[in-house]
């Protein structure tokens, strides 16, 4: 295929993936994760129709999976942008958006809910080109010569229990206001050991059955999906049922970001550099990334400026942790979350290690390319979407929406995870309604993710097997 033709059919598949993304960005539950999974247990089918569309141009097999990769590219991108609109409307956020929804809610009852995405869209967008900055100096360091991730993955281990450690001190009022901190730890083992049973294959999957057939390979990655389902959406729905607020007209007129330049760009950089250890680090989850941007915020802050600047952080770790996952793809050959792993299986063969630090590879920039788009496009479409979406919030029952949005999950669980799936979603649920109950942080549940990590880099996690 001409290199002019595959440019054009490149940029045509990404704004495919930004409609996907829009989808996956809206409607809450369906992560990109999970499409992308899906994505790869019907590349014959979609290969098939794609080779059917542009069958006049004679593509090759790898670059039929390239536009495929471009589709995936687009929906992750659009969708670190979109996922904030139902987290601040609905407050259904997923894993990654989780931490903002108090803040979002807040100014959503203050009838500054607008503000709020447009301070999510401005952290996303600007995080998008410090990290494309950030490429070149994340690949001498970590890539030859300097080779730092090799230095540190022994370290990895240390690492994230000083995360978890540094999290727990922060609750509470002292640190000798022990109660929280107890509370903090126990939904860290309590959530950790949770993610251990579900990423851990085991008999009770051979007992189970979905509607949507998946791949044996998959079977845990898709247990993700009831698992953070319950633990940040249901529970957190749940929650807001129980307050069942008064949703004031929303201003979105002459909107404008009420915080300094000096505080925006902090919450960005902070927020993208942030983003950037969660795309090498495995087990260091962009909620607990967001986190540790709190400590870049000054305390004389008052709660709204905070509240903005911390806004724009989260939006800022999440689309910088996406690119980054990309960047460290093809530097250090390691799939960060479930969309690279769609494109490292999609171009297996084509997937070759950066080695010349001002010569990227060819797919690698293809990829890059599709980034731009995406965030240029889903900046301008969370703006809009933002906009129409309070004009009809005010419109809409709230509690209906909300139980809506429930039961639609509760089926989408059974659908894609089976009866295994809903016990997971139930029992994540369950453990989702204590941090709010108690008062702490709703981070210290992403034990799921990094409790395995740690047990997996250890070796302990044999003996867990074993005991349990």
């Amino acid at each position: 295929m001409a290199p002019l033709s595959l440019l054009v059919l490149a940029a045509l598949f990404t704004f495919f993936g930004i409609c996907l993304g829009i989808v996956t960005g809206l409607i809450p539950g369906i992560h990109v994760n999970t499409i992308s999974i899906l994505i790869v247990s019907s590349i014959g089918i979609i290969t098939l129709f794609v080779s059917g569309l542009i069958s006049n141009l004679n593509p090759t097999s790898s670059e039929l999976l390239l536009l495929i990769s471009m589709l995936v590219i687009g929906c992750l991108i659009t969708h670190t942008f979109l996922n904030f609109i139902p987290a601040t409307y609905f407050g259904a956020p997923e894993g990654e958006t989780a931490l903002s929804v108090l803040p979002a809610h807040r100014m959503l009852l203050e009838g500054r809910g607008f503000e709020a995405i447009k301070a999510s869209a401005v952290g996303s967008f600007a995080a998008t080109f410090i990290a494309l900055l950030l490429i070149l100096p994340a690949r001498f360091v970590m890539g030859n010569p300097i080779n730092l991730y090799e230095k540190i993955v022994p370290l990895i281990p240390l690492i994230l229990f000083l995360v978890i450690f540094v999290l727990i001190l922060q609750e509470g009022r002292s640190l000798l206001d022990y109660r929280p901190k107890l509370v903090a730890g126990g939904l860290f083992l309590l959530s950790g050991l949770l993610g251990f049973i579900v990423l851990t294959p085991t008999g009770i999957y051979t007992y189970n059955w979905t509607l949507v057939e998946q791949q044996d390979t998959t079977t845990t990655s898709v247990m993700l999906f009831p698992m953070f389902t319950g633990l940040f959406g249901i529970s957190n729905l749940l929650v807001s049922l129980m307050d069942n607020p008064e949703i004031p007209e929303q201003r979105t007129e002459d909107v404008k970001i009420r915080l300094k330049n000096k505080s925006k760009f902090r919450g960005i950089l902070s927020g993208t550099m942030s983003g950037g250890l969660v795309g090498w680090l495995p087990g260091i989850t962009a909620a607990a990334a967001t986190t540790f941007t709190q400590f870049f915020t000054p305390k004389e802050q008052s709660e709204e400026e905070s509240s903005r600047e911390f806004i724009m952080s989260v939006s800022a770790v999440d689309t910088a942790c996406a690119i980054f996952t990309l960047v460290a793809l093809f530097i250090i050959l390691k799939a960060r979350s479930g969309a690279m792993q769609a494109i490292l299986k999609l171009n297996e063969d084509n997937i070759k290690e950066w080695s010349a630090l001002f010569q990227a590879p060819d797919l690698f920039l293809l990829l890059l390319f599709a980034v731009v788009i995406s965030a240029s496009t889903a900046y301008l479409l969370t703006l809009s979407l933002g906009k129409s979406f309070a004009g009809i919030h005010k419109k809409l029952e709230y509690e209906k929406i909300s139980k809506g949005i429930i039961l639609f999950l509760i089926i989408l669980m059974f659908v894609l995870s089976g009866p295994i799936g809903l016990l997971i979603g139930t029992i994540s649920t369950a453990v989702g309604l204590i941090p709010p109950l108690y008062g702490v942080k709703r981070v210290h549940l992403m034990g799921c993710i990094i409790f395995p990590v740690i047990l997996f880099f250890t070796g302990l996690n044999l003996y867990l097997i074993q005991l349990l």
